[in-house]
């Protein structure tokens, strides 16, 4: 292989670690969502261990990785990877309409974006990886979840040292490159202050909070948010900080002193960390849904459990049973797929 071919801008080998990753990000939205829905327990654990069975079963990862060194692969266009990603989201209980695998798509994609762009070198795209695989291992672990996280950690991390440093960059760039045409604005990012109001991310952070996400990207987000925001609600006085940090009440400046002018991005992500207020509503872990109130209610679910009389198809059992059922259908599925995309 040329070296040419080493460096090239856009790299298949890419394909599993896109889909692997977006995968396991849109895990961790479900999860909220099936915490926030108060769907009950015994279907929650069996939506997140159908979807990581079917997102992680060894003969799809092993046919995206066999695809993508092939003489003529092609790399995963964005509308391919959303159908995959919905099939596979959809492939236990769980259902999704339009506007709803529109938002999970929006979510998983933007905070894989911001993940990689707060990264610095190729290996941090393994280290990304790992930490999402460890992560969905905590959602309701068991044994045999967690001996498939374990393969599949195994078989990406075999297939990243077979691929040598070049291609390594190679399918780091083609990563980041491949999420360059996402731009949409997500409250949660914009509340942490690692989004600025026109989408485009924030190099200069002064935020005490950053380091702990910096230092651990690709860990459940969500988890750390809900945390963050539950230390903010048991700090006392926070008008008084506030007004503080507007310099509200200080002494007038002396004589001869310059004016400071304010900051206008600074203010707008301090006014939100201060009142918890997300400016751009989407379906994050902090966002309240009717259904609290109305599971019933239609159009505003995030996501919907089948029941005998709405299940849309036949192939998936809408009472919990093992995922070997319609996963193995879904799996072939996806394989036969992929394996008409060279």
């Amino acid at each position: 292989m040329t070296t040419q071919q080493h460096t090239q801008a856009v790299n298949p080998r890419a394909n599993v670690f896109i889909l692997v990753n977006l995968g396991c990000e849109a895990l961790f939205v479900i999860d909220q969502r099936l915490k926030a829905q108060q769907i009950e327990s015994d279907k929650s654990v069996q939506v997140i261990h159908d979807v990581i069975s079917v997102l992680l079963e060894p003969k799809f990862i092993e046919s995206l990785i066999n695809g993508s060194v092939h003489s003529e692969a092609q790399l995963l266009t964005a509308e391919h990877c959303k159908f995959m990603l919905n099939d596979i989201a959809t492939c236990s209980l769980m259902r999704l309409t339009e506007t709803s695998m529109d938002k999970l798509w929006n979510l998983m994609t933007m905070v894989y974006k911001w993940q990689l762009f707060v990264s610095q070198h190729q290996h941090n795209l393994l280290d990304i990886t790992f930490r999402h695989l460890d992560a969905i291992n905590k959602l309701h672990p068991d044994a045999k979840r967690h001996m498939l996280i374990d393969f599949s950690k195994n078989t990406l991390l075999d297939f990243w040292n077979s691929c040598g440093e070049d291609q390594q960059l190679s399918i780091y760039r083609t990563n980041k490159a491949w999420l360059q045409c996402f731009n949409t604005k997500i409250s949660l990012l914009i509340r942490l202050g690692f989004q600025a109001m026109d989408g485009s991310f924030i190099n200069a952070m002064d935020q005490s909070h950053y380091l702990d996400y910096a230092k651990c990207i690709g860990e459940n987000i969500y988890i750390k948010s809900s945390e963050l925001a539950q230390q903010q609600q048991q700090e006392p006085n926070r008008m008084d900080q506030l007004a503080a940090q507007l310099s509200i009440g200080q002494t007038p400046l002396a004589a001869g002193e310059d004016l400071q002018p304010i900051d206008a991005g600074r203010f707008q992500k301090q006014f939100e960390q201060t009142f918890s207020h997300p400016l751009f509503v989407d379906l994050d872990n902090n966002a309240t849904t009717q259904t609290q109130s109305n599971p019933n209610a239609s159009g505003c679910e995030f996501v919907q459990l089948l029941t005998a009389d709405s299940n849309p198809n036949p192939n998936i059992n809408p009472e919990p049973t093992s995922s070997s059922g319609s996963g193995s259908v879904l799996n072939q599925q996806l394989i036969d797929l992929y394996s008409k995309m060279h």
